[in-house]
C-alpha cells in the first residue's frame, strides 16, 4: 500500500468542509490557483465556479501593467498576432524587429517586482477591469485578455476612424453581470459619435450621442466603477467629466470640485468608487471621492498631500485595496507611494531600484476572471 506524504496529504484535504477548502484556496494568487485545478475534479470544478472567480476578485490587491518593446528572442512566448486569421500560440522565429510585449508590476513593502507573462504581439492596450484587458494586436484587432488564464478573445471591429479620434472604454456591469465595450469616437464632420459591444451578443449597437462640445479631446484613458464609464474630457482648466451608464447608455456631466489644470490630474477608481486626483500647486495634491447622497452624487475630500517640495511630476496610478496607499510614478524616474493615515511620500524600490520609465500604465489585477463567451484556452 502506498503511504506515500502526497497520498496522504490528498487523502486528509479531502477530509476538510467544501467551504473551508473554499475559504483557504481564496487566499492564493490566481497562478497557484491555476495550478491546483490539475490537483483533481472536484478541485477544478470549485476554482472555476463563477462564485470562487467573483469572490477571489474581490481579494485581489492592485497591480499595474504595461507594453515594453523587446527585439531579442524569448522563448515559448505567446503570439497575440494572427496569421491568416488564425492565432498562435508561439512565435515560431525570432522577432527582426522590435515588438511590444506586456509585463506586470506587483507592490509589496515600498518594493515593487516586474513580472514577465511572456505575451508578445500587441499594438496598445485601450483599458482594464477586473484582470481582463481590452487591448490591440499590432494588425489592428481588437481582443479581450486575461493575461494570467492566457484565455483569449477577438471581438470585432468596431466604427474605423483615424488614431487620437477615439476612445474605449471597458467596464463590469453588476446589474446584468455582463462585460461591455464603449467606443466612443469623432467621426469626418467632427461630431461626437458612441456605440456599445456586450460580450454577451458580440454585437456593436449605436448608443444616444453626447451632446455637442461634451469632449474637447481623448487625450485621457476613461476609467469604470460600478458599471459606469467616466472621461477626464480634456486636459487643461477641465471643470467636469463625462459618465456614461452602460446599464441606460446615457451620458452625464459631472461637475469636478476642484478645476483639473493639467495632464497630471487623473480619474482612478477604488473599491467601486471614483476618485479624482488634483494637482492643486507646486508642493498640493488632493484627493477625491465620488459618493452618492440619497438622489445626487457629491464629492468627498478624502485628504491634502502637502509636501516642501516640487511634486508636480507626479502622475497617479491606482490606490491600494484598502484606500491607505496613494500610488504615483514620477515621469520617466520613479514610483512613489503616499501613506494616507501617516500623511508621508516614500520611494519604491522597482527590482533593485530600477528607473520606471514607461509613459503609458494601467491599473490591473492578477484574476482568474471569465467572460460570457470564453475564447479558447491556450
Amino acid at each position: 500500500m502506498n503511504n506515500s506524504p502526497e497520498k496522504r496529504f490528498a487523502s486528509d484535504v479531502s477530509l476538510l468542509p467544501y467551504d473551508l477548502i473554499f475559504k483557504i484556496l481564496l487566499l492564493l494568487p490566481a497562478k497557484d490557483l491555476l495550478k491546483l485545478t490539475l490537483v483533481c475534479k472536484t478541485w477544478r470544478t470549485l476554482i472555476n465556479s463563477p462564485n470562487f472567480i467573483e469572490a477571489h476578485t474581490t481579494r485581489c490587491e492592485t497591480v499595474v501593467t504595461f507594453l515594453k518593446q523587446f527585439s531579442e528572442s524569448h522563448p515559448n512566448t505567446f503570439n497575440i498576432d494572427a496569421n491568416n486569421n488564425q492565432f498562435t500560440l508561439f512565435d515560431p522565429n525570432p522577432p527582426q524587429k522590435q515588438k511590444l510585449q506586456i509585463y506586470l508590476m506587483e507592490f509589496k513593502h515600498k518594493t515593487a517586482t516586474i513580472t514577465d507573462p511572456n505575451i508578445s504581439g500587441f499594438r496598445e492596450i485601450l483599458a482594464t477591469c477586473n484582470g481582463l484587458i481590452l487591448a490591440t494586436n499590432k494588425t489592428g484587432t481588437l481582443l479581450i485578455l486575461n493575461p494570467t488564464t492566457r484565455k483569449l478573445l477577438q471581438l470585432k471591429s468596431g466604427t474605423i476612424v483615424p488614431n487620437r479620434n477615439e476612445s474605449y472604454g471597458f467596464v463590469f456591469t453588476p446589474k446584468t453581470q455582463q462585460y461591455k465595450a464603449v467606443h466612443v469616437f469623432r467621426d469626418e464632420s467632427g461630431h461626437i459619435d458612441t456605440e456599445i459591444l456586450s460580450l454577451s451578443t458580440m454585437s456593436w449597437t449605436a448608443c444616444r450621442v453626447p451632446s455637442f462640445g461634451l469632449f474637447r479631446d481623448f487625450t485621457h484613458k476613461p476609467v469604470s466603477a460600478s458599471g459606469v464609464v467616466y472621461w477626464l474630457p480634456g486636459t487643461q482648466n477641465v471643470n467636469y467629466i463625462v459618465s456614461m451608464d452602460t446599464d441606460t447608455e446615457k451620458f452625464a456631466r459631472i461637475n469636478l470640485p476642484v478645476t483639473a489644470t493639467g495632464m497630471n490630474d487623473r480619474l482612478i477608481e477604488n473599491r467601486g468608487f471614483l476618485n479624482f486626483v488634483a494637482q492643486m500647486t507646486v508642493y498640493r495634491i488632493q484627493l477625491w471621492t465620488l459618493k452618492r447622497a440619497e438622489c445626487e452624487e457629491i464629492w468627498v475630500k478624502k485628504c491634502t498631500i502637502n509636501m516642501d517640495y516640487d511634486i508636480t511630476g507626479l502622475v497617479p496610478l491606482f490606490m491600494t485595496k484598502n484606500g491607505r496607499f496613494l500610488v504615483f510614478k514620477m515621469w520617466r524616474e520613479a514610483i512613489y507611494e503616499y501613506d494616507i493615515e501617516e500623511e508621508e511620500m516614500g520611494k519604491v524600490v522597482v527590482d533593485g531600484d530600477r528607473n520606471f520609465n514607461y509613459k503609458m500604465a494601467f491599473p490591473h489585477m492578477n484574476t482568474l476572471a471569465l467572460w460570457s463567451n470564453l475564447g479558447p484556452l491556450w
